[in-house]
Order: structure tokens, then C-alpha cells, then sequence
């Protein structure tokens, strides 16, 4: 990054500087000041450093624009976003990206919605918990976890 001043960036700045986030982007970033570093540092690097989380969707809505900025030294990290798949009688099957409060209903139509073939009464959900793969029954309203696949089967006629 190019030398900030004394008072710092405005992390949004800092964003755009970089050339913003990308679609892939969780909906969150860490901010890691280091008094040790001499680079780049990601979290857990670090026992020294402070780590703080920013909530990018507040970000983006102006409200935190002018609270958080960075400095010299700073390194901004911004994850990847957490992916379900949704598998099935989708328009379009695939892995997306979700944040934490996504539904059943948002992730499928992230999907495209269910086919016209597609059995939504009967939608179920594949998750791994404590190594091992558990099928669950779900509603459109219930949320999803990351790595969960969204079975959508075919409806009887």
C-alpha cells in the first residue's frame, strides 16, 4: 500500500485502493496492527498483534466509513466467503457463497430457484458434524451452515 499519513486511511479507501472486494469475499474483514511486523501479517501470526473485525455490510451502508482506519504497517485481510452447494432440481447446481444468516430459500435462489421439477416440500439438507454426514429435513426459512449441500429431489407426478 502507498504511505498513509499520521491520522491513517479510512478502510474503505484502502479497499478501493486495492481494487475493492470480490464476489468471493466473506462479508467481513480483519485489520491486523502488528508492532513486530516487517510485512504482511495474517491472523494468528502474530501473539503481538491486535486483530480487529470489521463487518464489510456496515461498511458498505456508511456506517462505520469514517470509525476505522488503517496505518502504516496494517495489513487488511479479507477472507474468502464461507460456500453451500445446491445440488438437485436447481436451474443452476453449484457451490455459492453465503454469509451468516443465509436461508434455505436465499441459497436456493442463489441456485435459480427450484425447477419446475423440482420437489420444494421435500428439500433436505447434507451436513458434516463431528466427522460425520448427517441428513436433515428443512424448512425455506431455516439457515444454512457453511459446507452444507441442498438436496432439492425430483417431485413425484
Amino acid at each position: 500500500m502507498a504511505h498513509v499519513g499520521p491520522e491513517g486511511l479510512r478502510l474503505v479507501e484502502a479497499l478501493a485502493r486495492a481494487g475493492s472486494t470480490t464476489s468471493e469475499a466473506a462479508d467481513h474483514a480483519f485489520i491486523i496492527r502488528s508492532p513486530n511486523a516487517a510485512g504482511p501479517v495474517l491472523p494468528g501470526q502474530d501473539e503481538s498483534a491486535s486483530v480487529t473485525r470489521v463487518d464489510l455490510r456496515e461498511l458498505e451502508g456508511g456506517r462505520l466509513s469514517s470509525i476505522v482506519t488503517v496505518h502504516d504497517g496494517d495489513t487488511i485481510f479479507v477472507p474468502r466467503a464461507s460456500t453451500v452447494f445446491v445440488y438437485g432440481q436447481v436451474r443452476t447446481p453449484g457451490e455459492y457463497p453465503v454469509g451468516q444468516d443465509t436461508t434455505v430459500r436465499q441459497a436456493l435462489s442463489l441456485a435459480g430457484g427450484v425447477s419446475e421439477f423440482g420437489a420444494a416440500n421435500r428439500i433436505r439438507v447434507l451436513r458434516r458434524a463431528h466427522g460425520k454426514e448427517q441428513e436433515i429435513r428443512v424448512e425455506l426459512d431455516h439457515l444454512v451452515k457453511p459446507g452444507d449441500t441442498i438436496v432439492v429431489p425430483e417431485r413425484f407426478f
